[in-house]
């Protein structure tokens, strides 16, 4: 009877607690805390924490996936001897780490949108000194193909920054860069060739300029680099003119074929007027000199140059110049109006100094 009485003490403690303190008789699973964590690790997620903050993006996620293990673990128990805390803490931190991987990514993203735009700003500025360093370089076929497609991949990753496409950016970015590097490396290694012979070509300028003057005489000079023609009377300087040359200009002339405009001291040997020359009038000059002679079986001897090549000839200063680029066969070209200026102020005899430039080597 005793225990009949216990019973429905018990049971009647019981029912009052549940009436009183019905968390303590039914536990109620932290609910908020999970829902604040799964709505916490969704924002780090579109604020790519997966990617700028992977560390601590995959810590929350496994707190949060070790919280949803201990509720489902303490579902399984007895009512009353259900315990939540455990959850309501790994939920707690699931939602603390997944703030953190938030606020790490979105400053993560922006250091590396920023690096991006630096970056990028860069590959602008060496297309730009490209353009004005070496617009005049006569570049091989692959580097004109390689230096079009750049050009192309640099407006392809310029949409891709202003759109926000990380992944696309990522990918060819690097290459951008790469190929830049090339294309300049070898620019800057043909301009530091070419310019070898710049103390040989400042000489003879000087000696041409010098010579002018004391005897009186006129002297062209020759900026194959500016593509300009300068008239020098009694050592001034008197008229410019613009010119176009060898479509291979670069370098000195080796042999006949190679379409390269020669550099040294010439003279004019004959004046033909309208109607002796296809190019409207021209000034002969006595290419090939001593000094071609001399390189040209030197280059011979060392192999440089088929055993077969021949030295070519009829190097002129000529008319039917003025289509903007570089289109003879070594000559120089003028316009047909400048062309009878220079026509007029030249003779027999008329000194010719044919350079690669009267500018040292830029270093910028």
């Amino acid at each position: 009877m005793k225990i009949k009485w216990l019973a429905i003490a018990l049971l009647t403690v019981l029912i009052l607690m549940a009436l009183l303190f019905p968390s303590f008789i039914f536990p109620q699973p932290p609910l908020a805390e999970l829902t604040e964590a799964r709505e916490k690790l969704s924002e780090a997620e579109k604020s790519q924490a997966s990617e700028y903050a992977p560390d601590l993006y995959k810590k929350a996620t496994i707190l949060y996936d070790s919280a949803m293990v201990a509720w489902a673990k303490e579902n399984d128990r007895f009512f009353f001897m259900k315990d939540f805390l455990i959850t309501k803490q790994l939920a707690s931190k699931a939602s603390e780490t997944a703030i953190l991987a938030k606020s790490t990514a979105q400053n993560m993203s922006k250091k590396i949108w920023s690096n991006y735009s630096k970056r990028l700003d860069l590959i602008d500025d060496q297309f730009e000194r490209f353009d004005l360093k070496y617009k005049n370089i006569p570049l091989s076929e692959s580097s004109v193909k390689r230096l079009a497609q750049s050009r192309m991949l640099y407006h392809e990753v310029s949409v891709a920054f202003e759109s926000g496409n990380a992944a696309l950016l990522k990918e060819n970015l690097s290459k951008l860069e790469k190929d830049m590097a090339q294309l300049i490396g070898q620019a800057e290694a043909t301009m530091t060739e070419f310019f070898k012979d710049y103390p040989q070509w400042k000489k003879w300028v000087s000696a041409g300029i010098e010579k002018s003057r004391k005897a009186n005489e006129t002297v062209f000079v020759i900026d194959k680099m500016e593509r300009l023609c300068y008239v020098y009377a009694k050592g001034k300087l008197t008229h410019t003119f613009n010119m176009e040359l060898g479509a291979n200009w670069m370098g000195d002339k080796m042999l006949s074929g190679d379409k390269t405009t020669p550099e040294g001291v010439y003279k004019v040997v004959k004046k033909k007027g309208n109607g002796q020359t296809k190019y409207y009038k021209a000034l002969l000059l006595n290419y090939p000199n001593a000094d071609d002679q001399k390189r040209f079986k030197e280059n011979k001897a060392k192999g440089i140059i088929p055993k077969n090549a021949t030295i070519g000839n009829l190097i002129e200063i000529h008319g039917d110049g003025g289509k903007g680029l570089d289109w003879t066969d070594g000559c120089v070209a003028l316009n047909n109006n400048d062309m009878d200026k220079l026509f007029g102020l030249a003779s027999e005899n008329t000194q010719v100094i044919i350079v690669g430039s009267l500018k040292p080597l830029p270093t910028k």
